[in-house]
């Protein structure tokens, strides 16, 4: 644009006013009109996004600025001391003023839209009254404001709008600075005493004339930035509302399946789909409510539905705490496992432990209800070890991820064996004994050979508690 030498005015003008339209319409466009799609827990997770990265926008402003005032502390003056205005001081306190209004307002909560618009617009103003008040600074004409250095700055003030992930801030603080260099401009040639105007680059730069294709190049600067800058924040918002809202699908997956299970489903790298499978050696630990359908026969629905919240808030952190993973609900009943998810090197062992710390657990809270004349049921357990198949089954789009093999048959059979063992907890000998040796130090009663409804063979088997209540 420099070396033009013809009159490139028309051109430029009807660029410029091509480019203004453009963002204007983009403007309006920006404002995320799409989010009122979006849930409102995925819009107030955004927000609360939002409210970090103006924090963030705001410290590295007042950051910015204190560089700023340390290195201007340290350069000698290059004006006379009468000057009628030091632009930089004078700038950059009221730039930390601004600021700090804008943090006290976001911290308070009370920082709206509107409020951070005339902010936005606030802190370009006073950028560009301090590149103006540069020439009363060194008491020179208007013209020289336009070749400040300080232009800039302006760039920084727009690129730190871009770390709220909100495009129409981008645009509002790029057009308050086109506008501002226009009206900075247009100051300048009106009240130049002389012919303010070359359209020579080299006179330009050695005068105080003012080159009008090189100031279209700083507005064109600041527009295409502003543009490129916005484009890419409105891409990049959709990026964060889909990552948003993948993060709170994680998180319902987990109220719905265990953890580990929902991380396996949403990190997976391929397709999810019916008949992937793992064999894992792990222990399945079977419980279930003893007495729960006495209890429910006395208990309305809503008390019902209470008492199996209170045993399952009870169960899980222990399960979980243990390394454990919940399969399933079934009713009253939980079906959990152990280095099925996930290897476990101490799967077994840690199965037990779990199942010993649901015992005592539930002492507590059975012998808490009964002395508020509440339904107290004990919970029956059953643990087998052995080979599984941790995968998904179903079809099309109807999919679940379960553990699948004798190991989980067998603890459910040992569970209901509660009953004519009189006892609280089940477990095979071989369950018991790998255990041990994986570092369970608990000595337990063996019940050799035991008939177990549905096995064949008959099996030792381990007692985890002694005879409470009804079984």
């Amino acid at each position: 644009m420099e070396s033009a030498s013809l009159d490139p005015a028309p051109t430029a003008d009807a660029a410029f006013a091509r480019l203004v339209a453009t963002l204007a319409r983009r403007l309006a466009a920006l404002r995320p009109a799409s989010s009122a799609a979006l849930p409102a827990r995925v819009r107030d997770a955004i927000a609360r996004e939002q409210y970090r990265s103006e924090l963030l926008v705001t410290a590295v402003q007042l950051a910015i600025a204190a560089l700023l005032a340390l290195l201007y502390a340290g350069t000698p003056r290059g004006f006379a001391p009468d000057a009628p205005v030091e632009a930089a001081p004078l700038g950059l306190s009221l730039f930390a003023i601004l600021s700090l209004v804008r943090l006290y307002f976001a911290l308070t909560g009370q920082l709206g839209r509107g409020l951070l618009g005339f902010t936005v617009v606030a802190e370009m103003a006073v950028l560009m009254s301090v590149i103006f008040a540069y020439h009363l600074q060194y008491e020179q004409p208007p013209q020289l404001s336009l070749k400040s250095t300080e232009f800039a700055y302006v760039f920084m003030l727009i690129a730190l709008r871009a770390l709220r992930f909100e495009a129409v801030w981008v645009v509002l603080s790029g057009l308050t600075a086109a506008a501002s260099w226009v009206a900075l401009v247009a100051w300048s040639v009106a009240s130049a005493t002389a012919n303010p105007v070359t359209w020579d680059y080299v006179t330009s730069l050695r005068s105080f004339q003012i080159h009008y294709g090189g100031e279209f190049d700083k507005l064109l600067a600041i527009l295409v930035v502003t543009a490129m800058l916005a484009f890419s924040l409105a891409r990049a918002r959709q990026l964060l509302a889909d990552a948003v809202a993948r993060e709170q699908a994680v998180a319902d997956l987990s109220l719905f399946f265990d953890d580990s299970v929902a991380a396996r489903i949403t990190g997976s790298e391929a397709e999810v789909m019916a008949g992937q499978g793992e064999l894992r050696e792990a222990a399945i630990l079977f419980l279930d409510l003893r007495g729960f359908t006495a209890a429910a026969a006395r208990l309305s629905p809503d008390a019902l539905i209470a008492l199996l919240g209170d045993y399952q808030g009870l169960v899980l952190p222990i399960i979980k705490a243990h390394g454990g993973s919940i399969d399933k609900f079934m009713g009253d009943g939980i079906l959990a496992s152990f280095g099925a998810v996930r290897p476990d090197p101490q799967f077994a062992a840690n199965a037990l432990r779990a199942t010993d710390a649901i015992r005592l657990a539930v002492d507590r809270w059975r012998a808490a209800r009964e002395a508020a004349g509440l339904p107290a049921p004990d919970v029956g357990a059953g643990l087998a070890t052995g080979a599984v198949v941790f995968g998904i089954i179903g079809h099309a789009r109807r999919l679940e991820y379960t553990v699948i093999g004798d190991a989980v048959n067998l603890a459910a059979k040992l569970e209901k064996h509660n009953k004519v063992e009189r006892t609280r907890g089940l477990a095979t000998r071989t369950a018991y004994e790998l255990a041990r040796e994986q570092g369970y130090r608990d000595v337990r009663e063996i019940l050799a050979r035991r008939r177990v409804g549905g096995v064949a063979a008959p099996l030792d088997l381990v007692a985890l508690g002694g005879e409470r209540g009804t079984c």
